[in-house]
C-alpha cells in the first residue's frame, strides 16, 4: 500500500508538472481583425492565426484561449496568479514593471492613424496623402477625438494624447470598442478615431459605409511592432524563452507575412511588405553576427 501511495503521489505531481510547463493560456479579446469572434470572417482574424501557427512550431505546447473584455485583459495579465499570455502587445514602462516580453517582436503592423469623416477632411482641407499633426486637429481645429480604453497605442502616441485638453478626449470601454467609436464618429459624437489602418479597413468592409477615410499621423514610428507578454512569473518567462527561439523562425514564413498582411487594402499591403522584408533581413543578420562561426 505504501508502494502504491508513493507511486500515485508522483505520478500526480508529474502530472501537475506537465501541465504547468507544457500549457499556456492565450488572453483573447472581442477585438477585429485581431480576433473575430462572430460574421463570416469568425476564426480569421490576425492574432488568433498567429497564435495557432505559432504552434505548428511548437508542438510540445497545448494551448488553450481565454476571453475576456478588452477593458479587463491587461489587468489579468498583470496580476492573475494563474499566469496568460497575450500574443501582441506594445512594451511602456508601466507594462513592464508586470508583464514580461519577448525580446523579437510577434506582429508587424503600420502605425496607428485617424479614422474622419470625408466631410470633414474636406471643410479643413486635409490632403489624405499627407501625415497631419495630431495635436493641430485637436487643439488648433476643436475636433474631438475617441479612444479605446487601457490601450496602449506605442509610448510616443500615449504620451502625446495624454497632453491633450481632457475635454476632447472621449474615452470608450467596454467590447466591440473600435465599433463603437465609428458608429459615434459616423453620427456626428466624435471627429476623429484613433485606430490602425487594418482595424479601419475591416469595420468600413463591415459597415458598408463609404463615408470615411483616415489619415496617417506624424511625429509617430512609421510601423508598431508587438510582442508576445505574459504573466511576470517564473512560469511566464520560461514561456517567453520559448516562445523567442520560436519567432526568429516564425517571421521568416511566408504563411507569416500572409496574416501580416490580410486586413489591409491593396495600397497599403506594398507598404506594409516593404517593412516586412526590411526587418526579416535585420533579424537575419542578427542571428547571423551571434552565430559562433569557429
Amino acid at each position: 500500500m505504501k508502494v502504491f501511495l508513493l507511486l500515485l503521489t508522483c505520478f500526480t505531481l508529474l502530472c501537475h508538472a506537465r501541465t504547468d510547463n507544457d500549457t499556456i493560456s492565450w488572453i483573447t479579446i472581442d477585438f477585429p481583425p485581431y480576433y473575430i469572434y462572430s460574421d463570416r470572417d469568425e476564426g480569421e482574424g490576425r492574432d488568433e492565426q498567429l497564435i495557432t501557427l505559432l504552434h505548428t512550431l511548437i508542438d510540445n505546447l497545448e494551448h488553450q484561449r481565454q476571453g475576456f473584455p478588452a477593458s479587463r485583459a491587461i489587468y489579468e495579465l498583470s496580476h492573475s496568479h494563474s499566469g496568460y499570455c497575450m500574443v501582441s502587445l506594445y512594451k511602456t514602462k508601466s507594462r513592464e514593471r508586470h508583464i514580461t516580453y519577448t525580446k523579437h517582436y510577434s506582429t508587424l503592423g503600420l502605425a496607428p492613424g485617424l479614422a474622419l469623416r470625408k466631410e470633414t477632411a474636406r471643410a479643413l482641407g486635409l490632403n489624405v496623402h499627407q501625415d497631419i499633426s495630431l495635436v493641430e486637429l485637436v487643439v488648433k481645429h476643436g475636433l474631438t477625438l475617441g479612444v479605446a480604453q487601457s490601450r496602449s497605442y506605442g509610448q510616443a502616441l500615449d504620451q502625446l494624447i495624454a497632453r491633450l485638453p481632457r475635454d476632447q478626449i472621449v474615452v470608450r470601454p467596454g467590447w466591440d470598442t473600435l465599433q463603437s467609436l465609428t458608429n459615434m464618429l459616423l453620427k456626428k459624437r466624435v471627429d476623429l478615431v484613433l485606430g490602425y489602418p487594418s482595424e479601419h479597413y475591416y469595420l468600413s468592409k463591415r459597415l458598408g459605409t463609404d463615408n470615411l477615410t483616415q489619415l496617417s499621423l506624424s511625429g509617430v514610428p512609421l510601423v508598431a511592432k508587438g510582442y508576445i507578454g505574459c504573466t511576470n512569473n517564473a512560469a511566464g518567462k520560461k514561456l517567453v524563452q520559448l516562445f523567442d527561439n520560436a519567432l526568429i523562425r516564425l517571421v521568416k514564413e511566408d504563411d507569416y507575412k500572409t496574416i501580416m498582411l490580410k486586413w489591409l487594402p491593396d495600397h497599403l499591403k506594398s507598404k506594409l511588405n516593404r517593412h516586412l522584408i526590411t526587418e526579416t533581413n535585420k533579424l537575419s543578420n542578427e542571428v547571423y553576427i551571434g552565430e559562433d562561426r569557429n
